[in-house]
């Protein structure tokens, strides 16, 4: 597929040129020539999109870089290489700005603290290593973000896990199995739920300032 660099004449391929384009467009730094990637055109373009660290080239991913990136979007994390650089700072920044870069960090890496930071930010309990995946992880996890209880496995969802995922998002109750479907359990669920489109009503229902006399 062509693009607009496929039109600029040669004379005007220049580094500026590159620059200011990295600048709207991290994803750009593709069409940057190998000999135009310089240490500032690189962290240019992860500054304006994590993802740009795919073109940036190896020599120039410095720990420094690959910070930046992930800061910038999480799931950046997939293209910080080698794997060493992938230490557990790096990985808990990554999974702080996207839980879905959780499947990214290296196994050994994900620890409870790791794996939490990620579901309460998006992430997938799939993710999760077996061996975390205890009775109080779980509660924490739902405490956080109800619908975690969608990926847990049956077995581990008690009532105490689903009351305390309804309490916090009275949609998991969808999740809850149907044998722990309590009249009370549902009361709850509804509840949760009220408030939440109660607080969404009151968002919505906000005056527009501007316009008019007060």
């Amino acid at each position: 597929m062509d693009t607009p660099f496929d039109f600029v004449p040669k004379k005007l391929k220049t580094s500026s040129l590159y620059l200011a384009a990295v600048q709207q467009d991290g994803l750009a730094i593709r069409h940057v020539p190998a000999a135009l990637k310089t240490p500032e055109l690189c962290l240019t373009a992860v500054q304006q999109d994590g993802r740009a660290l795919a073109g940036v080239p190896m020599k120039l991913r410095t720990p420094e870089l690959c910070l930046t990136a992930v800061q910038q979007n999480g799931v950046a994390l997939y293209y910080v290489l080698p794997k060493a650089l992938r230490t557990p700072e790096l990985c808990l920044a990554a999974v702080k700005q996207s839980g879905a870069a959780l499947e990214f960090v290296p196994v050994a890496l994900r620890t409870s603290e790791l794996c939490l930071a990620a579901l309460l930010n998006g992430g997938s309990f799939i993710a999760v290593p077996e061996a975390i995946r205890t009775p109080e992880f779980c509660i924490a996890a739902v405490h956080g973000n109800g619908n975690a209880l969608r990926y847990m496995p049956k077995k581990l969802r008690t009532a105490d896990l689903c009351r305390a995922a309804v309490q916090e998002n009275g949609m998991a109750l969808e999740y809850v199995p149907v044998e722990l479907k309590t009249p009370e359990l549902c009361l709850v669920a509804i509840q949760s739920f009220a408030r939440f489109r109660s607080g969404m009503e009151d968002a919505d229902s906000l005056p527009t300032l501007g316009g008019g006399e007060f």
